[in-house]
Order: C-alpha cells, then structure tokens, then sequence
C-alpha cells in the first residue's frame, strides 16, 4: 500500500523513531531539572499520553490507506487532523513548561549542562510550533523547482520541514553541547564552558532562521 508516494509503514515508522528518541532524551534531561517531582510526574504522563495518540492516530491513517497530516478529505480526517494539532500544542507547552519552571530553580549540574538543558528546550518548542506555519497554508511545502536536500529528499528552498528539522533536534545538540563542554571544563580543556553554549547555541539559532527563511520566501514572492 502506498500513501502520497511512500510505502504506507514509512511514516509510521519514521515518527515512531522520532517520538522514542524525544523520550530517550527527555529522561534524559528530565532528571537534571530542578523542579518538584510531583510536577514533573504530571508532565510526563502528558507527553507520554498525547505522544501514544499522536502515533496511534498516524499508524491508523496508514492503515486505512491515507495521509494523516494536512488531510481534509472527509469529515473523519479532518477531526483526526485536529486531534493531532491540539495534542501537540498540550505536549510541547507541557515540555517548555519544564524549562519555565526549572529556570527560576537553582541546577544541581555543572552551569554549562543547564545552559544547554534550558536552550534546548526553548528552541526545542520554537521548531515544535514552526509546524503551525504549515498547518497555516494546510502544506508542508510551496513547491518549486529548487534542489533537494539528500537523504531526506526534502525541498532546499519552500520546504518547512527542514527548519521543522533543525528546530526540534535543539533538542539534542544544545544539552549534549552543555554536557561535553562541562566535561571539558572539569578536565581543564575547556576554560569558558558557557560561553561554548552560548557560541553553539548562536550559531544553531542563525541556521534555524535561515531555514524558515528559506522555507516562506516562495510564499512571501
């Protein structure tokens, strides 16, 4: 079966991946936050609740053999499309919700790793709520005949799916920056380990617009 040009399991698969590894990297980070465990016992079971709805819905649009985002064809896929952008509104508010309230807290880790644990999760919800830009204009993409990016495949010029990338992997690259810079630091390798943070942090946001800009300039033309 074949779904907008793809296998049908290929969507499916690729999100479930990508859910596992924002779990991963939340239990991660979420043990190094200083917030109240009861607090953050909630908010898990708020991620990990829409995240089960989230690829429920998808693998079930799959199976019945039709797209599961940006789809309107029947009065059921637009209410399973809807479904899908408020949950993901609850989770990524629910995942800054940790970052807002961890920030007036004082870490227990070194102040590079929490000034990566803080900016990846602020930048991390930025990409998230870049997917409003798409469910805006109901596309992932303004098609042009511009090149593609390799692997993915995805539109270098009219794709947000590209700065949607970079956005959400914030959420990696920024904490695990924090953490091999407080490591340097404890070595003696590093003598500015924040700054580090900072200096990557700067640069990750510069590639992050860059890329939104990139992804609206067909539609501002």
């Amino acid at each position: 079966m074949v779904v907008n040009g793809e296998p049908a399991w290929l969507k499916p698969a690729k999100f479930t991946g990508s859910i596992a590894l924002v779990c991963a990297t939340l239990g991660w980070l979420s043990v190094h936050l200083p917030v109240d465990p009861d607090f953050r016992r909630r908010v898990s079971r708020i991620v990990s609740v829409g995240l089960l709805i989230e690829i429920v819905l998808i693998g079930g649009q799959a199976a019945r053999g039709v797209g599961s985002h940006f789809n309107r064809a029947t009065v059921l896929d637009g209410a399973i499309g809807g479904v899908m952008g408020v949950t993901i509104v609850v989770v990524t508010v629910a995942i800054g919700a940790l970052a807002v309230r961890a920030r007036y807290n004082e870490f227990d880790v070194h102040p590079a790793f929490a000034a990566g644990i803080l900016l990846g999760i602020g930048w991390f919800v930025v990409g998230a709520f870049e997917g409003a830009a798409m469910i805006a204009i109901q596309s992932r993409v303004v098609e042009t005949a511009e090149p593609t990016v390799p692997v993915v495949g995805w539109q270098l010029v009219g794709d947000f799916r590209l700065a949607h990338f970079v956005g959400l992997h914030a959420l990696q690259l920024l904490p695990l920056t924090g953490y091999l810079a407080a490591v340097g630091h404890r070595r003696g390798l590093v003598d500015h380990p924040r700054r580090v943070v900072f200096l990557v942090a700067t640069g990750y946001v510069a590639v992050l617009f860059a890329t939104a800009a990139l992804g609206v300039a067909p539609a501002l033309m």
